[in-house]
């Protein structure tokens, strides 16, 4: 009896209410659900907890468009940062050079050999030690100058001091890692260690063998700084050269006078004969011919265009080809090298007067070969 009078008294409550709803407004009705409905929505926003896996897809997306996005950015920053220092440590090179002609009444050899026959003969008689060797003591370099033997062969010097076995900052270019690269050989260096570094110095537009007729910046003896009559920011003296972790290939050697590893010839020639001008009974004064352009060494030449080494085996060659760094093994003076760099499109170089030019792969080899002589008389435009 009781639980029926219970029952009915809801009835009568539930529709006492009903009646006071219908008196409303409609409006008033309205605005009620709605207040209802976004009570209901903000219970279940309360009651949701972290992530859908649809969103969290799309955030996922959208990060990983943005690190697209940015990452060719931050890498094209960092390689000019590395193309920067590069340019610096040209320049700081270039300087030391002028420093030890202001104290020498002359440029530094890049290699200590005498002239037979109009010809330079890299692999005969000489102390193959480097022009970096001389310029040491003005790149602060002091100690490190005093352990070489200038009278002594590169691979003869102090075994116990080993100054050729030494990593130097302003000769590493951080684009190329040569850092901890080093070159030896039995048979060429009697398994002495060279370390290795970026930079080298134009000998001749040339061949190498020729720097005594074909001038480049630093020939095979000291010359006055008055034989560049083209004018010192007109002459390319320095630029950068790469390294492989290949220990028989020898590019890079700083210490060592050989060509990629301290010296750099263009192979412009200059007549109408395709004999190089040191081999000529006349020799006239260099003038680049363009007949001979296709096969100059531009910077980071390819294909048949390939750096002379004193060892370039066939497993050498077609691992340096792969790494866009071709070489043929000599046995004589064909001694050209190409300057490269792993900067996109060109290499770094440093004028006589120490400014420092983006010098690209493209380059007209006429201009090229004039850019290296010392003495052509050809007036270039910017």
């Amino acid at each position: 009896m009781q639980l029926q009078q219970v029952v009915y008294n809801r009835q009568r409550e539930a529709h006492d209410w009903y009646l006071v709803w219908i008196s409303f407004p409609q409006s008033h009705r309205n605005h009620s659900e709605m207040s209802l409905t976004l009570t209901s929505r903000k219970c279940l926003r309360q009651r949701r907890k972290g992530f859908t896996l649809v969103e969290l897809l799309v955030v996922i997306a959208i990060i990983g468009v943005l690190v697209a996005l940015l990452l060719p950015a931050i890498q094209a920053a960092r390689e000019a940062a590395r193309r920067m220092q590069c340019q610096n440590n040209l320049h700081n090179l270039a300087l030391a050079v002028l420093n030890y002609e202001s104290q020498n009444k002359a440029l530094p050899p890049s290699i200590e050999l005498p002239v037979v026959n109009n010809k330079v003969e890299l692999k005969a008689t000489g102390s193959r030690l480097s022009w970096i060797v001389r310029i040491l003591p003005f790149i602060e370099q002091q100690g490190l100058y005093d352990q070489f033997d200038l009278d002594e062969l590169a691979f003869q010097q102090d075994a116990n001091l080993a100054p050729e076995t030494k990593f130097i900052q302003m000769l590493l270019c951080p684009t190329d890692q040569a850092q901890g690269r080093s070159f030896t050989s039995n048979v060429l260096v009697f398994n002495k260690v060279f370390a290795k570094g970026n930079y080298a110095a134009f000998v001749s537009p040339e061949h190498s063998q020729c720097m005594a007729l074909a001038k480049g910046a630093l020939i095979n003896e000291e010359q006055s700084l008055s034989n560049v009559r083209d004018g010192t920011s007109n002459t390319l003296m320095l630029s950068e050269v790469r390294t492989r972790e290949d220990q028989l290939d020898s590019r890079g050697a700083w210490a060592l006078a050989w060509p990629g590893s301290s010296l750099l010839a263009t192979d412009m020639h200059s007549t109408t004969s395709n004999v190089r001008i040191c081999n000529q009974s006349n020799p006239p004064d260099y003038v680049p011919n363009p007949i001979w352009e296709e096969f100059v060494m531009t910077p980071n030449a390819q294909g048949l265009k390939a750096d002379d080494l004193y060892i370039c085996n066939s497993i050498m060659s077609t691992a340096a080809a792969l790494e866009g760094m071709p070489c043929k093994s000599i046995s004589n003076s064909e001694t050209i090298a190409a300057s490269r760099s792993l900067h996109f499109g060109g290499v770094n170089s440093a004028n006589i007067d120490g400014s420092v030019r983006w010098v690209v792969d493209e380059i007209d080899p006429v201009i090229y070969g004039s850019l290296v002589c010392i003495n052509d008389g050809l007036v270039l435009q910017e």
